[in-house]
């Protein structure tokens, strides 16, 4: 159930205690809110073709393709206010992904050995950057190192912490499709359900945190 299911359920029961009604019309419940589930202050999105690191066999061949449009299409499908755009210089924010596995993982064989259960696994690198602020989105920086002096002189001033290489670590994703051949469900179709599942997974990533209660 999503937010606006939720309060929408809420008021349906009278649970009207703790609602809050903004100025632009949103309500609030108990730390939930109706607002847009993703940030108005990001109007644009540049998504470029995801790049393969993986070692590929048909028929995931054009899996980066696939994966691409299938975050578009799932951006498209949550009525998200980000525009993809196809020019960086016009976009608030960059999403930027690597392909690093495709895996078939055998589960069950028959009794002539051949495979009568198996998974599809893709795992992906996500970085997701503000090109306004140059802020990492997925907010997964590499800390800074510690302040190292030199041991031997214990009358040495402590100088300024290094910083560590500002480039951002990525966000793991991964998701699994399955393949059942004797119900018809081939490697393709199990490329096809991990893909689509890797897609839903990267756009909950890009959606806003939900503003639980304070206890």
């Amino acid at each position: 159930m999503n937010r606006r299911s939720f309060l929408l359920a809420a008021l349906g029961t009278g649970s009207l205690l703790g609602i809050g009604c903004r100025a632009d019309s949103n309500l609030k419940l108990f730390g939930y809110t109706t607002e847009p589930q993703f940030d108005p202050n990001i109007r644009s999105v540049y998504i470029p073709t995801f790049k393969l690191t993986a070692f590929i066999t048909n028929p995931n061949r054009g899996i980066d393709v696939d994966v691409t449009e299938a975050v578009v299409q799932e951006l498209a499908a949550r009525r998200s206010p980000m525009k993809i755009v196809s020019d960086p210089s016009r976009a608030d924010t960059e999403l930027i992904g690597t392909i690093i596995s495709v895996n078939k993982i055998v589960l069950v064989r028959n009794s002539q050995n051949l495979n009568r259960e198996a998974e599809i696994s893709i795992a992906v690198e996500v970085v997701w950057r503000d090109l306004r602020t140059s802020e990492i989105l997925t907010n997964r920086k590499t800390p800074e190192k510690p302040a190292v002096n030199n041991a031997f002189d214990p009358t040495a001033e402590k100088g300024p912490a290094v910083k560590a290489d500002p480039k951002p670590l990525p966000v793991k994703i991964t998701a699994v499709g399955r393949v059942l051949d004797e119900l018809g469900e081939s490697t393709a179709t199990g490329s096809q359900m991990a893909t689509k599942r890797l897609a839903k997974q990267i756009v909950n990533m890009m959606e806003r945190n939900w503003e639980l209660p304070q206890k």
